[in-house]
């Protein structure tokens, strides 16, 4: 799993306390809608929770919490129903991610508070047109997504092609018939890595396909996220990484450690799209906390 680390300073906690408040339970719409809303139209929900706990003998008065909101809109998924058992806020980043802030009042010592959030989406059963976003940033190198690397580069080129849907199903196939998948590893290892070594885990898979599409000039991203059929209870366990490219005016999913390509899109809840550097709505890649000896797990 990507371990994005990024300073966790005052200006986030600003950014945070700038965004919208909202009640316990609220309907989106307006500033969600993209593409055609006809296209989004199978439910799904996920529902996750965590536990906050103060660790200390004294009362914790004022605890802070953050984490991650299903990407709002992309290709595959519209946001519309946000609940929560507690009052919160939401704000966005400039990648188009969602993060929720909790402020909780008196945690008693050694007490707990659990913080459960259900969202329920739309699947679109075909990808649903949309604008790419930033370009630029798509097809640039970045630590870890090292498009650069003169591995990448000769491998770009062999798997050339005029074609641009045929390009991109050549570099899935052979990041899945050529890395060895590994358990989850601790540190994020990268693009560079996983071509070296011939394995890695599901972000070494996502980082390398990202980087081979951005060097061929097909728009790439890396995505964190949840793969579950129907409605699902997540945990920390069931996190996962894919790439997402851009082709003919629509995000598709290539995920070359589970094989798949271009289907199964309403099996995917993206949470992220991330970035190995620059600005990001949280600090961490699930979830982020300040509090006197507060402690969080995610259930």
């Amino acid at each position: 799993m990507p371990r994005l680390i990024l300073a966790f300073t005052a200006c986030l906690i600003l950014f945070f306390l700038s965004g919208c408040a909202g009640n316990p339970s609220v309907v989106l719409s307006g500033a969600m809608d993209a593409g055609e809303d006809g296209i989004y139209r199978l439910p799904k929900q996920i529902r996750y929770s965590f536990t906050l706990s103060n660790s200390t003998g004294k009362l914790l008065e004022t605890s802070q919490f953050w984490t991650y909101l299903p990407v709002p809109v992309t290709s595959h998924q519209k946001v519309k129903k946000i609940t929560a058992n507690y009052p919160y806020k939401v704000k966005r980043d400039e990648l188009g991610n969602s993060a929720i802030y909790f402020e909780l009042k008196s945690i008693p010592p050694y007490g707990t508070r659990i913080v459960s959030i259900t969202v329920d989406l739309l699947m679109a059963d075909q990808p649903a047109p949309m604008p790419v976003g930033d370009r630029a940033r798509f097809l640039s190198r970045e630590p870890y997504i090292e498009s650069g690397d003169s591995r990448i580069i000769a491998l770009a080129a062999q798997l050339h092609d005029e074609s641009g849907a045929a390009m991109v199903q050549k570099d899935y196939e052979w990041v899945a018939k050529n890395i060895k998948s590994e358990s989850y590893i601790a540190e994020d290892r990268g693009a560079a890595y996983a071509m070296e070594t011939r394995k890695g885990d599901c972000t070494e898979f996502s980082y390398l396909l990202t980087a081979l599409y951005r060097n061929q000039q097909i728009p790439a991203r890396a995505i964190g996220g949840y793969v579950f059929s129907g409605n699902g209870i997540v945990k920390a366990m069931d996190y996962h990484n894919w790439a997402e490219f851009y082709l003919d005016g629509v995000w598709q999913i290539a995920d070359a450690q589970k094989g798949v390509f271009m289907n199964k899109q309403m099996d995917y809840v993206a949470m992220r799209v991330i970035a190995t550097e620059g600005v990001a709505a949280l600090s961490s890649q699930r979830f982020s906390f300040a509090g006197e000896g507060l402690r969080v797990e995610m259930n």
